[in-house]
């Protein structure tokens, strides 16, 4: 049996990190979303072909010495089903999919009994995604895409994790496109359902379809609290370190800085003197957090910089960033509701504390500050002494215009 994992979308709801990647290549503790993905499958399946297009580079590189994987482009993005669907030649008999942005726990055995199945989870929120109604053995009656919440009757959802026999691909190549002009994977799960031909198996433990930069950050928390302490790095005098951390070899941690995990921290990176790592924090490769800086909750990707006197609190800081002296992320608002996220033009609800989400190569000037929320886009410039209030398209300059009054010499 072979697998096929679909990450050829651009993932626009997570922008700005997903200006420079394919969401599936965001790290989640320390590696990429669809590196789990893999782990999960890859005893069960002989290929596994991963379906790429935008930045598919960054894919390719990244597992090209993986002997399994073998990657098919799909040129333009024209929905899931067609995504499946370009797959049709390489596939001889039963097959999995999965969404490449899906992140769980539980292992696949049980859906490997039936012949046609999908993945079930159980959540708070139905209404955000494809509600299942559960009939006799596991038969899945309906399938309802994104119901009112008057039409919910089943918190399972649609998760994203599909075994199917060969014979889909003659329900896709007949179907017609949706009214978003797309073929949809769900309308050949519901040919199946009419049929009677498709279970439902519900997850057990952790899911999370990483659709926000806030899921990107919860998801990281949960399996940071799964790891197991490894310190190989070299740690300096007077190093104080707590809970569960990895310190990879190639990391440095110099006099007086403090990290209590659980926290990754990767090879060449840099902490310290005087730093402070709190809990469910991840320094990608290369990263440097120095005098007097304090990072908390947040994922720091490669090669980005934090020098001094600075606080990085519930953030995702892309790579390459540099950061001036007294760089501050605000993360909480004053009336302690959930901060609110301009998602694709639109506000958005989303956690009680949720500082900056930060793109590729962005550099500060000294003492910027962030409020809660706010987006900077990649390649961007903030200059000293701002205070950003509001998002930031990626390639723009941002500075304050102050004028300096000299009034009179001094005797």
């Amino acid at each position: 049996m072979d697998a096929i994992i679909l990450c050829a979308g651009k993932g626009t709801r997570l922008h700005p990190i997903t200006e420079s990647r394919p969401k599936p290549m965001i790290p989640i503790a320390g590696k990429p979303i669809i590196e789990h993905i893999i782990e999960k499958i890859e005893n069960h399946v002989e290929k596994i072909y991963l379906i790429v297009g935008y930045q598919k580079e960054k894919i390719i590189d990244y597992f090209k010495d993986n002997p399994k994987i073998e990657y098919i482009l799909q040129e333009k993005q024209l929905g899931t089903g067609h995504a499946v669907l370009t797959a049709k030649n390489f596939i001889k008999g039963d097959f999995l999919v999965l969404n490449g942005d899906v992140i769980f726990e539980d292992s696949i055995d049980e859906i490997l009994n039936y012949e046609n199945a999908v993945s079930l989870s159980n959540v708070d929120n139905p209404e955000n995604f494809g509600v299942i109604e559960l009939g006799y053995d596991n038969k899945i009656i309906n399938l309802l895409e994104k119901p009112k919440k008057e039409e919910i009757t089943s918190n399972l959802i649609n998760a994203g994790i599909y075994k199917l026999q060969n014979s889909v691909f003659g329900i896709l190549e007949n179907l017609a496109p949706s009214e978003r002009g797309e073929i949809e994977l769900t309308d050949a799960l519901k040919k199946l359902i009419e049929n009677g031909k498709l279970h439902g198996v519900e997850l057990k433990g952790y899911w999370n379809d990483i659709g926000h930069p806030w899921d990107v950050l919860s998801a990281n928390n949960h399996f940071l609290n799964k790891i197991i302490s490894k310190v190989s790095g070299k740690i300096e005098n007077t190093v104080s370190i707590t809970g569960n951390v990895i310190i990879e070899e190639g990391a440095v941690i110099k006099p007086n800085s403090v990290i209590e995990g659980p926290a990754i921290i990767k090879s060449g990176s840099i902490v310290g003197p005087l730093a402070y790592v709190r809990p469910n924090t991840v320094l990608m490769k290369n990263t440097f957090v120095g005098n007097s800086s304090e990072i908390k909750g947040s994922i720091i990707f490669e090669n980005t910089k934090i020098p001094h006197l600075s606080y990085v609190g519930d953030s995702i800081i892309g790579a390459n960033c540099n950061f001036g002296c007294n760089t501050i992320t605000a993360n909480l608002r004053f009336d302690d509701k959930p901060v609110i996220v301009n998602i694709k033009g639109k506000p958005v609800k989303s956690v009680r504390k949720l500082g900056a989400i930060i793109g590729d190569c962005v550099k500060t000037g000294i003492q910027v500050s962030f409020m809660p929320g706010v987006k900077i886009g990649s390649n961007s410039l903030i200059g000293a002494n701002c205070l950003i209030d509001r998002d930031i398209e990626q390639e723009s300059f941002v500075y304050k215009k102050d004028e300096l009054v000299i009034t009179k010499k001094r005797n």
